[in-house]
């Protein structure tokens, strides 16, 4: 028996009926038949998992080439990116709308770019991440950052008012228990912001197994708006909001500056309308989804 890999039930709702919906790189990608979540089965142990984030996955060398975490940091920390926005969206859907009082717990935090971003709007950060290199390249760029898993975490039940976990979601090997403790760590009212790929794409539809988000190895759930949003409800989270609002599209309202790095929504009527008439030419073409979940 080969133990780099193993067979795994349904995360969500433990059913072992499952349709083979794709083949890539020689890994069955499959869709539950009960409640509609795809995932890779079997997949690589959680040990050769955790041995795919090494030094070089994050220069780019690892199985996702379009990873570039280092680079990425050094040449837009200081420039007016989709993490700014975002940050300022958190912030939108907060009760608590003084920035030095609102604090934020980044899961998978990379090499601290989010993180970062946060902290230049006054958040207070910390950061959680596996790699040991990705740690050590945060700390030296001022962050805090601590080298572990949301798995494995001491921290107390209400202790943040916001939580993020950018394109992290689908690497974990139990998403439904991870989901749970992010909603324990929250602090009543928080909000938890999420990003995935989006299963229900147009570009995965017209691609098939030659979508650019199947990546078996370390991308083994693949959520929809439907499946994601069952997740959060089971979690505990009261208010979820779905939107496929993907990079592309926002970052060209970035540009033109539609969209504003300081505010969620535009206040010129113009802008305003433009960035409703792209938000939803978004929601029906977007590979993928910015998910708001509050406590």
């Amino acid at each position: 028996m080969n133990t780099d890999f193993e067979v795994v039930k349904c995360n969500f709702c433990s059913c072992n009926d499952t349709k083979t919906v794709y083949i890539k790189e020689g890994f069955n990608i499959v869709k539950c038949s009960k409640c509609g979540l795809v995932y890779v089965n079997p997949r690589l142990s959680s040990e050769a998992i955790n041995k795919l984030y090494n030094d070089d996955y994050f220069t780019g060398k690892g199985f996702d080439k379009s990873v570039q975490y280092e680079a990425e940091f050094l040449t837009e920390s200081e420039k007016i990116t989709l993490s700014d926005w975002d940050v300022s969206t958190i912030k939108s859907f907060l009760k608590k709308q003084d920035s030095k009082n609102i604090s934020l717990l980044d899961i998978g935090c990379g090499m601290g770019l989010f993180l970062f971003k946060a902290k230049k709007q006054n958040f207070k950060t910390l950061g959680l991440e596996l790699s040991s290199f990705a740690v050590d390249f945060a700390i030296s760029k001022g962050l805090n950052v601590q080298n572990n898993s949301i798995f494995s975490n001491s921290f107390k039940e209400n202790s943040f008012d916001v939580i993020s976990a950018k394109e992290v979601i689908e690497h974990l090997p139990d998403p439904k228990t991870a989901l749970s403790i992010m909603h324990k760590l929250l602090l009543p009212g928080g909000l938890l912001f999420l990003t995935t790929g989006n299963y229900n794409c147009p570009e995965r539809k017209l691609r098939g197994s030659n979508w650019f988000y199947f990546m078996p190895k370390g991308h083994i759930f693949i959520f929809s708006p439907k499946t994601i949003y069952n997740f959060l409800k089971e979690a505990g989270f009261s208010k979820i909001i779905v939107t496929n609002q993907g990079d592309l599209l926002m970052n060209f309202l970035l540009k033109f500056n539609i969209i504003e790095p300081d505010k969620y929504k535009p206040k010129n009527p113009f802008r305003r309308i433009i960035f409703e008439i792209v938000r939803f030419i978004n929601h029906f073409i977007s590979s993928g989804m910015r998910i708001y979940a509050i406590k």
